[in-house]
């Protein structure tokens, strides 16, 4: 079992792999020494990033590859890689380098005084205006529907002991979305003010059309008040 894991979902940005590879291991090497392990989720991407996860496991013992036999979405990648890592803590992270392979000993740090779920709050977003407008309309029409309280300043970058993942892998839910099932799951939990980069790979796969899709699932899967609402 590894001290730490890492899971990244891989679609649109292949050149990524390659520097966050790098990163993740000069970043981890400092905290856990060789005690760690890096999974890369090939979620159907049509750029041949899986080409390029292959050539980073040749040639280090560190890096563990999945390969989607298609795009199943970036919550059902995480879910993919949350199935088979192995470590006492897992961190989820983007892979187009918004989330700082750096800013990870403050999750761990803030992990080992005690908490099992930890999240990164991105105090200053580097998104365009329109990611964060729709983000903060989504959070406001979520939080409407569903009755729950979430930040639209908070994404995916956490990490989470060993009992919040087999507790997540659990579940029989298809449709899991990442951050607000790990939140249902009622562990001890605390948000931390991480830094935030700009997108420097790809560009982000979610339309409007898939951020409502996205939407529509979540609600449905977490709350009936728009059912009552209707009623």
């Amino acid at each position: 079992m590894p001290k730490i894991s890492v899971v990244s979902p891989l679609y649109g940005a292949p050149g990524a792999v390659a520097e966050l590879t790098e990163r993740l291991i000069k970043t981890l090497t400092t905290i856990v020494n060789d005690d760690f392990e890096i999974i890369f989720v090939n979620d159907g991407c049509p750029l041949n990033s899986w080409h390029e996860v292959k050539q980073q496991a040749s040639t280090n013992h560190h890096v563990v590859g999945i390969n989607l036999s298609k795009n199943f979405g970036q919550h059902n990648a995480i879910a993919a890689g949350l199935s088979v890592a192995k470590g006492e803590w897992v961190v989820v992270m983007d892979c187009d380098l918004e989330d700082m392979p750096e800013e990870i000993p403050k999750l761990y740090n803030a992990a080992l005084a005690g908490a099992d779920v930890v999240f990164g709050r991105r105090v200053v977003r580097q998104n365009s205006f329109f990611k964060k407008l729709s983000s903060k309309l989504f959070s406001k029409v979520f939080n409407y529907l569903s009755g729950f309280e979430t930040d639209h300043s908070i994404a995916n970058f956490s990490i989470i002991s060993r009992k919040v993942v087999d507790s997540y892998n659990q579940m029989p839910e298809q449709h899991r979305p990442y951050s607000y099932f790990i939140n249902w799951l009622g562990f001890k939990r605390v948000d931390i003010d991480i830094k935030h980069a700009k997108r420097k790979y790809g560009r982000s796969s979610y339309t409007f059309k898939k951020l409502l899709e996205f939407a529509f699932n979540s609600i449905i899967s977490e709350t009936n008040r728009p059912l009552k609402i209707t009623v």
